[in-house]
């Protein structure tokens, strides 16, 4: 498997959603597998996934998992106060990428980015966020326990 230890940690489109109802977010772990999720005020998805770097510059992602539901309102943390059961997807996508700085809007100073050819949940760019994560920070974690690596 390979994988491009630049993209580990979590990622973030916040700071490029000015004046956008929605956001996304991506946890890419560095054994492989990892979430992505998109919210708003009323709405949160995860997406359970596996992820590779067939080439570099090229984020391949097999989603496995989806859950839907209502968010929490735990500030700073995706959670879901209401779920659906989980359901299981098979679907691979592939993302061109560079990372480099970007600028969120207009006369702010650029952040570490990522910035991806092909949306990843919508988003196309989305900000450095921590490396160092845990499987036990995805939103799903609680209803879909990680399996051991």
């Amino acid at each position: 498997m390979d994988l491009d230890d630049m993209l580990v940690g979590h990622w973030s489109s916040l700071p490029f959603s000015y004046g956008v109802m929605e956001a996304s977010e991506l946890g890419l772990l560095s054994d492989g597998r990892g979430w992505s999720a998109w919210f708003n005020f009323g709405a949160l998805c995860v997406t359970r996934l596996r992820w590779q770097c067939p080439e570099p510059g090229l984020l391949e992602l097999h989603a496995e998992w989806t859950v839907e539901g209502e968010p929490g309102q735990q500030v700073g943390l995706l959670s879901f106060s209401s779920a659906q059961t989980p359901e299981a997807v098979s679907e691979m996508t592939l993302h061109h990428y560079i990372i480099g700085p970007a600028v969120p809007m207009p006369g702010a100073e650029p952040l570490a980015a990522i910035t991806f050819k092909e949306p990843v949940e919508f988003c196309n760019t989305y900000a450095r966020g921590p490396r160092e994560i845990r499987a036990e920070q995805d939103p799903t974690h609680r209803m879909l326990p990680y399996p051991e690596a």
